[in-house]
């Protein structure tokens, strides 16, 4: 098994809405932020893969890709 390092994303994510509202609302406040913890996969220039569960056959299972842009913080475990 693939030795991987646990780490801890805090990312923001898009929001959005499909009911009537004024044009003048603030909407800069509306997007969500997130907390991702698991195994990582894959770290480049763009993107960060997360995995929350990995097998001793170095098989994966519920990734999440984040693109970097939005990463807030990194925490290494």
């Amino acid at each position: 098994m693939k030795k991987l390092q646990l780490v801890e994303v805090e990312w923001e994510d898009t929001a959005g809405g499909s009911n009537w509202a004024d044009t003048d609302d603030d909407y800069t406040k509306d997007t969500i932020q997130c907390k991702t913890a698991g195994y990582l996969l894959k770290s480049n220039r763009k993107t960060l893969v997360i995995a929350s569960t990995i097998t001793q056959k170095d098989r994966c299972t519920d990734r999440t890709i984040i693109p970097r842009s939005v990463v807030k913080s990194i925490n290494r475990r």
